[in-house]
């Protein structure tokens, strides 16, 4: 069969896109079921826990024949699925009746199926008048491979009308993040136990059932699962009943309700020995060893998905009677948001305050939030087609903090959207090859690489500009209009922009001469972000704004504009709580008047909630570095943490002199709020690794030492007192980790000293615990060379801890250690948890991790991870474990550490070691980097770092 190619795009001439297509199908339903009753309702029209990211990058051509014919369309979905899990069996046997709808004239119904065994295919007519099924064809079918196509042919032609198409086969579970899928624990008498659990998203349905795997083509479910009485099967829907296996006494069927229109990647089951707890109709489920860790969940989540249904006016229980959140084992930290059915790697779930630091508390809550959006954003109302894949993705992470602010004001996690969210975005959207947030998508793998940075961080970030512009109350009536509009239905990006408009219509919110629909395409069809270049006239009082697109390497000519909304604050109007927006640039500059003294700074894009940078002239910049120096406070944290991150990310793409950053940081000796500081951690984290180990590097340490100095004296390195914010937490961490790192004595004195009165009392004292608030700091500073013995008991820690996250900040401590044995030790550990038998029980997610935190952890582990990684039968044995990826990586971050001519030749030792180990052209990517990153001290940036830290110093 012959393919065509197409470009999918609202003006693609005779090929329609997929979400029109989609939406003339429906229309024909309604017409076939206007003269037919219907066997079930028909459809009126979610990092973190993504399907297989894929290295291949998203086209703008993409291969029409993996979308399905739109002949027929599916109304609901009967599964019958049989497991075996409570014994480890990783097959399944299943039967799958498709109840769908013939709307044009085929002779052939195509499914989405992947590595399913099919047995049995049958077709049964559904009588227009009522009345059994009416079975008429054992179809011919074939599978497209490539496609992921299960194709039936009929003898003639098919009359439109409603069908049941009924399937029998066998399938396959997996281990890693796909389908039906194993994962393993240990119980509490210390045997391994496993449970099956679902991930769809999101092409992944078809790998459990045949199916109509796309989000648009919404059904209704019913499932029945038939597991072993020692285990609990769980939905989507509440248990309707559960009844005995006729077949085998030692079985029972669980049958569950039937489901409302959803998309396939939401459905989900779980097949476990778990236990549950609830808070009404809000359940968390878990192994049964760690309901302790899993109260918080059951709390923070009852009261989250309360809020956000208040917030939209839509609460959640009028479209689902439950919800429940399962945590499942070695499955990392991400999440899936199965409508009503939510399932998170134990870290992003599970919260134990005794061994749990504050951040994994935040983990925690942001994770259930951004899950809990979903349920609106993404199961209630899902994209027409992926490649609007942001609207999900993009209100979730929005709403991933903004519900904490609802729901657990008192946390402030809100105040880290900037930092976490939009500066994070810029980082990758300044690539010249980035997609834009609407961007096209037909192969699985394709479809996969959409889940990116640009659908949640981006899109979160320019939906949260939109929130400001709008006001917070047109904003909420129109996504409670959007939501309400397409409700059990599949959206597009015009859907939600023209609800947005329906709710500013006569408030005077936008200029009169555009529109929401018009302001939101021009940030979601091109690619990247603008920064707003801010010239001012002093003589005048006026200002020249222009825009060009921010890249952080090259200039591009780019036609594209985007619509800039700004506002601005300055020295005698600090109006900074004040987020109108004063004006738009939609064309490529223009020329305003203000009321800005000249000798007065100007702030534009107040508390950062545009979606771009600012840069100014170079008089502003001194104005502001000025005030900053004089008065920090008179300019708002966000604002400051703006000016931060914005100067050093102009200076690394050439547009300021890095010496204008350095000096506008100058002013941090006096700052308290831990946003700014966020900021300067990047700028210094990036210094440090450049002039470590260089002539340089003492005038850097100067420069540190001065800012820090009067805020760590504010700070405990190994304490924790009652009452303290999570900010400040942020901030301890942040300034005390520097203390260490440059060598405050009093730090690293403290550090080593609180590890010892844990693990190494002296006789008679009792074991004092460090709170798990400062244990980061405390035990990778504190674990100095003669710390062998505290190095020992974390590691047994590790060994007996059965909370994952807890167990993940200890292998981040041990690989700093400064004690080559102990390195080579812990190393030693990978080839030991392989053996049969063995007490050192890692997950397989953990050995890579032990690399990433000694290479993480300084020179001194780098060097001992270096001499292990020489030894070739060493080597052999760790790689057969890990794989050669694990290897690769690390020796490429190895490479992007190495500075002077000292590391050099210990790299090329290295490599020439590994000569015979990895491939030649691993090797010399090794090589390249670190020659590339040589280059850098010839450099202007590195020669005027270098001539200021050095004048700062003297």
């Amino acid at each position: 069969m012959a393919y065509e190619t197409v470009k999918r795009c609202p003006t693609m001439g005779p090929r329609q896109p997929r979400w029109l297509l989609v939406s003339l199908v429906y229309l024909m339903v309604a017409a076939v079921l206007s003269d037919a009753s219907a066997v079930g309702p028909v459809p009126d029209e979610s990092f973190l826990w993504s399907s297989e990211v894929s290295d291949v990058a998203p086209t703008r051509e993409v291969d029409g024949s993996y979308f399905l014919p739109i002949t027929s369309v599916p109304t609901h979905y009967a599964i019958s699925l049989r497991t075996d899990i409570h014994e480890d069996v990783r097959t399944f046997s299943a039967k799958t009746q498709v109840h769908l709808t013939v709307v044009g004239s085929t002779d052939h119904i195509t499914l989405h199926v992947q590595e399913l065994n099919i047995g049995t295919v049958d077709l049964y007519r559904v009588p227009a008048s009522g009345g059994a099924p009416i079975w008429i064809d054992s179809p011919i079918w074939t599978t497209d491979i490539v496609r992921e196509h299960l194709v039936c042919r009929y003898t003639g032609t098919l009359p439109l009308g409603n069908y049941i198409l009924e399937l029998s086969y066998t399938g396959s579970m997996r281990n890693y993040q796909s389908g039906y899928l194993v994962s393993r624990y240990r119980d509490e008498t210390d045997q391994w136990r496993s449970v099956g659990t679902t991930h769809f998203q999101a092409t992944l349905a078809r790998r459990v059932f045949p199916c109509y795997d796309e989000p648009a083509l919404k059904a209704t479910f019913e499932l029945d699962i038939t597991h072993h009485r020692t285990y609990t099967a769980i939905a989507n829907m509440p248990r309707l009943n559960l009844t005995v296996d006729p077949t085998n006494r030692e079985y029972l069927i669980s049958h569950f309700g039937k489901s409302p229109p959803m998309s396939t990647y939401l459905l989900a089951f779980a097949v476990t020995d778990f236990v549950t707890l609830s808070n009404g109709a809000h359940e968390v489920v878990v192994r049964g060893n760690a309901q302790e860790d899993a109260r918080y969940a059951v709390d923070v989540g009852a009261t989250i998905l309360e809020r956000l249904g208040a917030y939209l006016e839509l609460p959640y229980y009028d479209q689902m009677p439950k919800m429940t959140s399962i945590a499942v084992p070695d499955r990392g930290t991400g999440a899936m948001e199965n409508w009503g059915l939510v399932t998170y790697g134990e870290p992003s779930l599970l919260y134990n305050p005794t061994v749990n630091t504050y951040r994994n508390r935040k983990r925690v809550t942001t994770v259930i939030a951004h899950e809990y959006a979903h349920q609106w954003f993404g199961d209630l109302v899902s994209p027409r087609w992926w490649d609007h894949i942001w609207l999900n993705e993009g209100f979730a992470t929005l709403y991933e903090y903004y519900a904490t602010r609802l729901a657990e004001p008192g946390d402030e996690y809100w105040e880290l959207f900037n930092a976490e969210v939009t500066q994070r975005a810029f980082l990758q959207d300044a690539n010249e090859n980035i997609r834009p947030m609407n961007w096209n998508a037909a192969t699985p793998n394709e479809v996969s690489s959409l889940f990116d940075i640009i659908a949640y961080q981006k899109a979160g970030s320019v939906l949260n500009m939109f929130r400001n512009v709008l006001g917070e109350a047109s904003w909420r009536q129109g996504l409670t209009q959007y939501l309400t509009e397409r409700g059990y239905d599949a959206a597009t990006e015009e859907n939600l922009a023209n609800q947005l408009q329906r709710a500013v219509e006569g408030k005077d919110i936008l200029p009169p001469t555009v529109n929401v629909p018009e302001l939101l395409a021009s940030w979601t069809d091109g690619a990247g972000f603008p920064v707003l270049n801010v010239h001012r006239l002093y003589r005048h009082g006026s200002m020249i704004l222009s825009q060009t697109r921010f890249l952080e390497q090259s200039v591009l000519p780019t036609d594209h504009t985007w619509h800039i909304p700004y506002n601005y604050a300055y020295e005698s109007a600090a109006t900074f709580y004040d987020l109108t927006t004063t004006g738009w640039l939609a064309l490529g500059a223009a020329k305003i008047e203000t009321p800005v003294p000249d000798d007065e700074w100007v702030v534009f894009n107040k508390q950062q909630t545009g979606y771009y940078r600012v840069n100014y002239d170079r008089r502003n910049w001194e104005l502001l570095a000025e005030a900053l120096a004089a008065n920090h406070n008179a300019i708002h944290r966000l604002n400051r943490a703006q000016l931060i991150d914005d100067a050093f990310n102009l200076a690394r793409a050439d547009l300021l002199d890095m010496a204008v950053v350095l000096n506008l940081m100058r002013y941090l000796r006096a700052e308290r709020d831990y946003a700014p500081w966020h900021a300067a951690d990047k700028v210094l984290t990036y210094l440090y690794g450049k002039l470590r180990a260089t002539e340089h590097e003492h005038s850097f340490l100067v420069y540190v030492d001065q800012l820090i100095e009067e805020v760590y004296a504010t700070v405990t390195v190994d304490t924790v007192n009652p009452g303290e914010s999570t900010l400040y937490k942020y901030l301890r961490q942040l300034i005390t980790a520097w203390a260490c790192r440059i060598g405050y004595k009093d730090c690293l004195q403290r550090s080593r000293e609180a590890l010892r009165k844990e693990y190494s009392p002296a006789a008679q004292e009792p074991a004092v615990p460090v709170h798990p608030d400062v244990r980061a700091v405390v035990y990778c500073y504190g674990l100095q060379p003669d710390a062998g013995n505290e190095f020992q008991s974390i590691f047994q820690r590790v060994m007996a801890s059965r909370n994952q996250a807890e167990r993940t900040d200890l292998i981040d401590a041990l690989g700093c250690a400064r004690n080559a044995d102990s390195i080579r030790t812990l190393l030693a550990t990978i080839v030991f948890s392989a053996a049969p038998g063995s007490n050192f029980v890692f997950l397989s997610e953990e050995r890579n991790q032990m690399f990433r935190a000694i290479y993480s952890g300084g020179r001194a582990p780098t060097l001992a991870l270096m001499d292990v990684l020489a030894d070739s039968v060493t080597l052999q044995q760790i790689m057969a474990i890990v794989g050669e990826g694990t290897i690769t990586d690390a020796v490429m971050n190895i490479a992007q550490r190495t500075n002077g001519a000292e590391e050099m030749a210990q790299l090329e030792s290295l490599l020439t070691a590994l000569g015979q180990s990895l491939p030649l052209t691993t090797l010399d990517s090794a090589r390249k980097t670190a020659s590339e990153r040589a280059q850098w001290y010839s450099s202007a940036e590195a020669l005027i770092v270098g001539e200021f830290l050095e004048q700062y110093a003297a």
